[in-house]
């Protein structure tokens, strides 16, 4: 199966068209096939696609093999933990599992990462869906986070949540309302170079995983579901500071509410617990660490960068600049532009 695709879905197409001449051929001819499919992974990483359908068939299509076996609908699977990190995408349909003990249903688009500590089972429904699966070694994940250097607090921020599931029963789901064609590209490169393995395959995989979880931190929102709550509060501070950061112009705590369905008090205590400031201090914090950025790489006026940041009063704007850099707005613009002639 090495034909070239544009994306993942894509692909799902054309295999749901190849197994469909599968079934009109006599049984005895699909027995060297027919095996229950393991999703396992031979080296530090691999792709298995699954196709589900109506009739009870399942395929899963791997570099090494296809597979093909008939479930009886509904069914649970066995309730296992891997070895090896796992992401997976639900190119079409919809999937289910059974995750910390609760029934976890999963739409189309959505994306979920499992650590090797987080015990699940597979639920078939019967539904006709397609799912990728991709498996990651611990070690290999680790060492693409941590030769992965940025400053990006989006980045950091997921690099962050990767990094806490390996100390809890833990897994993290992400939604997007975005278009998801460029996730399905990068996948479908994925699946292209583990069928593959053309010199330098990789390298590509490795720069096409980087990309991958770049585009979550930006294009997708996060979401931990743990059996520890304060991995919960400490994913969630870190997606408040993502907000705050992405509409310190406008955030407030009744749009925080709108997004995170809590209480806004409550995000007063988780704030003060992990950062030591509310949230009123902390959306000033940022938005004076802006202006002081826009002070010094632009020539917008004072009152246009007040107003940029969400204070249309520009005596207030002054005082908290004040208050927080120990400079008016204009002599720290002076300071800054004389150090950077000197």
């Amino acid at each position: 199966m090495t034909e070239l695709f544009y994306n993942i879905s894509e692909r799902c197409r054309y295999y749901r068209s190849f197994y469909n001449q599968w079934q009109e051929r006599p049984t005895e001819e699909l027995a060297w096939q027919s095996s229950s499919a393991e999703r396992n992974i031979p080296g530090d990483f691999s792709t298995l696609l699954y196709l589900y359908d109506r009739d009870g068939m399942e395929y899963s299509f791997s570099h090494r093999e296809i597979r093909c076996r008939r479930n009886v609908y509904p069914g649970q699977g066995y309730f296992h933990r891997h070895q090896y990190v796992e992401l997976f995408y639900v190119v079409e349909g919809s999937f289910e599992q059974i995750l910390l003990g609760e029934h976890q249903h999963f739409e189309q688009g959505e994306i979920v990462i499992t650590d090797r500590n987080c015990e699940h089972a597979d639920y078939l429904t019967g539904q006709r869906s397609a799912v990728l699966f991709i498996c990651l070694s611990p070690e290999y994940l680790d060492s693409l986070l941590n030769a992965y250097e940025t400053t990006d607090s989006l980045q950091s921020f997921l690099f962050h949540a990767l990094s806490r599931q390996k100390q809890e029963q833990s897994f993290l789901r992400l939604r997007t309302t975005a278009d998801s064609s460029g996730i399905e590209r990068l996948l479908e490169q994925l699946v292209q170079e583990d069928y593959g393995h053309a010199p330098g395959w990789e390298a590509i995989v490795t720069g096409s995983l980087i990309r991958l979880f770049s585009l979550l931190c930006t294009e997708y929102t996060l979401m931990l579901h743990s059996s520890s709550q304060e991995a919960k509060e400490k994913l969630l501070v870190y997606e408040l500071e993502r907000y705050i950061r992405l509409h310190r112009g406008d955030v407030t705590t009744g749009k925080l509410e709108e997004v995170f369905h809590y209480h806004r008090n409550y995000f007063n205590l988780v704030l003060k617990k992990y950062r030591g400031i509310g949230f009123q201090e902390y959306v000033q914090k940022l938005r004076i660490e802006y202006a002081c950025e826009l002070l010094a790489a632009t020539s917008l006026s004072v009152r246009q960068i007040a107003v940029m940041i969400g204070y249309t009063n520009n005596s207030f704007f002054h005082h908290l600049f004040q208050k927080h850099v120990g400079l008016s707005p204009g002599v720290y613009r002076r300071s800054r532009n004389r150090s950077d002639r000197s």
